[in-house]
């Protein structure tokens, strides 16, 4: 009885359809100027709609990072490490103890660097287009 159920389970399967690989082979220049046409594709991404137009079925995202969302993802990693969310705690717990004499400038200084930080990380995050939280 327990084959006769595995026998079911294994016919109620979906099979899916196994990408194929088609290789071709290029001179260096050549690759090139695939790539350079590719832009932010990939090359496979960019030669499936070049060849198959709009039969070509859409896969996973396939971008590429350009080199400024390189830059901007690597600015946002900085400023994800920095030390800026301690230094600002620090601050605080210092105010909290007195030890910071707390004045209507530094509130004022303080308020600007919190909204200045946030809008850094929104604009890095816009950006690289990601979501934004909250």
């Amino acid at each position: 009885m327990t084959t006769h159920l595995n026998r079911s389970f294994a016919k109620a399967a979906p099979k899916r359809e196994v990408a194929g690989q088609f290789c071709i082979r290029l001179t260096p220049s050549e690759k090139a100027l695939l790539k350079e046409r590719a832009g932010n594709l990939t090359v496979s991404e960019y030669v499936r709609r070049r060849t198959l137009g709009d039969e070509a079925k859409p896969r996973r995202k396939s971008r590429r990072p350009s080199r400024d969302d390189k830059t901007l993802a690597k600015l946002l990693g900085t400023l994800g490490q920095s030390r800026l969310a301690s230094n600002m705690n620090q601050i605080a717990k210092a105010a909290n103890l007195g030890a910071l004499p707390v004045t209507d400038e530094l509130i004022a200084e303080l308020t600007q660097a919190c909204f200045d930080i946030r809008t850094m990380r929104r604009e890095l995050i816009t950006a690289l287009g990601l979501k934004v939280e909250g």
